[in-house]
């Protein structure tokens, strides 16, 4: 969304509160930088990851939020255009309690799904004590490695935001291909117990 140089001069123009503010619409990519920052004794490291952390949580919780109370709304007014039934809600319900956390792992990943997923984990009602044990502990963890990165390679900013542009879309399609596919076999085995009934 944002170009390295744009984000960069923030930065340094506003310091913790850009950092936090970024974070939360651009995530990972400002996160590289504040590590590249911190390299230079602009940002303190510490500082910079924990508020790195509370605007990836924060905008997290947005999505959430949207999601669990938008989705009586969402449903009945837009879901017939993209796919979204109440049937096909009570099924991602399942999907969510069996393998919930395993989502919000692959969204944090696949940055470009992150929102995707966040939003469904609110849709599907996800407990939240689940919810915020997995992704917080997704979000500790991916911020660390990321401001690790740019910490050390941060010269190379310019690169990294083309390479995780390029991975995030990869694991994007591949991650809806997974998708998709999970949904034909669930169609294709629903089918099949239907004639066996008949």
């Amino acid at each position: 969304m944002f170009s390295v140089g744009q984000i960069l001069g923030w930065l340094l123009l506003y310091k913790y509160a850009a950092l936090f503010a970024v974070v939360a619409v651009e995530g990972p990519i400002s996160t590289l930088i504040a590590g590249y920052l911190s390299s230079l004794g602009l940002f303190d490291f510490w500082t910079a990851y924990i508020v790195a952390v509370a605007g990836d949580l924060a905008s997290d919780a947005g999505y959430y939020t949207l999601g669990r109370f938008g989705r009586e709304r969402f449903v009945k007014k837009y879901g017939h255009y993209v796919g979204i039934t109440p049937d096909r809600i009570t099924a991602l319900e399942k999907h969510f309690d069996n393998h919930g956390g395993k989502m919000l792992i692959f969204g944090k990943i696949a940055d470009p799904l992150s929102s995707t997923i966040q939003t469904i984990s609110g849709m599907t009602r996800m407990k939240l004590s689940t919810y915020a044990t997995y992704n917080v502990a997704a979000t500790i963890f991916k911020s660390f490695i990321l401001i690790l990165v740019g910490f050390y390679f941060g010269e190379a900013l310019h690169q990294a935001d083309i390479i995780r542009r390029t991975v995030g879309i990869t694991a994007s399609v591949i991650g809806i291909l997974i998708v998709a596919v999970y949904f034909i076999y669930r169609k294709t085995k629903q089918e099949e117990l239907l004639e066996k009934d008949d």
